[in-house]
């Protein structure tokens, strides 16, 4: 696979929403809303990963893809497996995300990327996309991601894919994902920002 990427293919682009933020904290669901709403591709970087770490395994790709438990007991071997691959190369998951849904990219101004986990991430949208790009962080506090199913486990909540964006990066927007927050007043006023 190549590592260049041909953005002049996605000169449409109006706007890119990086979201971002702990398990558990909501993502999926604020990216579903917001796809729903701006009737947007949703793509997430963790797709590929995990369709190919399956592959390779020969276990079920469509089982990691959801929230369920048989996922938790390949979590902590995706995570190796996934950061060696980007080692070869960082933007890998940003492309193959992209290439596994182009041709709905190809058409739809709105794209919303439901886990941004490294700077690299953001530094390969920030290189073909600056002027299109928002960038989201996600919180819930523990209670709320406890709620969720949330349980802390060592080398996976405090790794570099699940902390790594915890300090320096310049949030657009920070959305409180919990039970006692406004969800509906925040997202319009999300949406109002992808808007403007």
């Amino acid at each position: 696979m190549s590592s260049s990427f041909d953005k002049s293919k996605y000169s449409h682009i109006k706007k890119i929403i990086l979201l971002s933020g702990k398990r558990k904290c909501g993502k999926d669901y604020l990216g579903e809303k917001l796809a729903e709403k701006l009737h947007a591709v949703l793509l997430h970087l963790s797709e590929p990963l995990k369709l190919e770490y399956a592959r390779l395994n020969q276990i079920n790709g469509e089982q990691l893809l959801t929230s369920s438990s048989y996922k938790e007991n390949y979590r902590k071997d995706m995570i190796k497996w996934g950061e060696d691959k980007r080692r070869e190369d960082s933007s890998i998951f940003c492309r193959l995300a992209i290439e596994q849904k182009d041709e709905i990219c190809l058409t739809n101004p709105i794209w919303i990327v439901c886990d941004i986990r490294r700077h690299t991430d953001i530094e390969f949208f920030q290189k073909y996309f600056s002027n299109q790009l928002l960038l989201v962080r996600i919180e819930a506090s523990i209670d709320t991601r406890k709620k969720r199913g949330w349980i802390f486990t060592s080398d996976i909540d405090d790794s570099e894919s699940e902390c790594q964006l915890d300090e320096n990066v310049d949030w657009s927007f920070v959305f409180s994902n919990n039970d006692t927050d406004n969800f509906d007043e925040q997202i319009n006023n999300l949406i109002k920002l992808i808007n403007s």
